[in-house]
């Protein structure tokens, strides 16, 4: 009987300081992180937004939240948006080598990409100039090319090319580069903190609730 009426009042205690959406839904700040700026929102209808600006990279995600055994579980939104770099047309060309072009989605260059080309005769390197053209002086045939990205740490998979072009235009897809992706994200929650550990065990980074 005694440990009976024990697991009722410790389940009732349990059930009665255990955190509700009302209470945890707010705008958290990232805090004691220099030069990186954070902030979390979590809405009352169970979507969050958040963004993460770090020197020149800026990050976002957006998605459902819930509460799971005192914590918070994030989720990204399943968007079916184009990959970072989408091959738009491809043309002979009539320089004496391979030229390689990245334009946003206004048509204009994209200056600073890395640019890795795989040919019959091996892989070189560039970068794309203030005008969005990345050129290899040899006209070999190309067969690959690989994006990179430094300051958001990307690096494309190998896109195939047609070896019998040499003129090669890419779209960017800025979303896609930077979106951070949240898979069953859980954030410790401690009264009006929420502890993010998607950044590894020695980047805990807290988020403490506006007023």
């Amino acid at each position: 009987m005694r440990s009976w009426l024990f697991c009722l009042f410790a389940a009732a205690a349990t059930a009665a300081t255990a955190p509700t959406v009302p209470e945890v839904a707010g705008r958290y700040y990232l805090q004691h992180f220099h030069e990186v700026g954070s902030e979390l929102l979590l809405k009352p209808d169970g979507e969050f937004q958040f963004i993460l600006s770090y020197g020149a990279a800026d990050w976002w995600a957006k998605g459902s939240w819930h509460l799971q055994d005192g914590a918070v579980v994030l989720n990204s939104a399943d968007e079916n948006d184009p990959p970072p770099f989408r091959l738009v047309r491809s043309a002979a060309g009539k320089s004496g080598g391979v030229c390689i072009r990245v334009v946003g989605p206004n048509g204009r260059g994209v200056g600073n990409v890395d640019v890795s080309l795989q040919t019959d005769k091996g892989t070189a390197q560039a970068k794309t100039d203030s005008s969005g053209v990345a050129h290899f002086g040899k006209k070999n045939a190309p067969q690959k090319a690989v994006f990179r990205v430094r300051a958001y740490d990307l690096e494309t998979e190998p896109i195939a090319l047609n070896p019998e072009q040499h003129d090669f235009t890419f779209e960017i897809n800025s979303r896609a580069i930077t979106e951070l992706r949240f898979t069953e994200q859980r954030l410790s929650l401690s009264g009006r903190i929420l502890t993010m550990h998607y950044w590894g065990p020695d980047q805990d980074m807290d988020y403490v609730k506006g007023q």
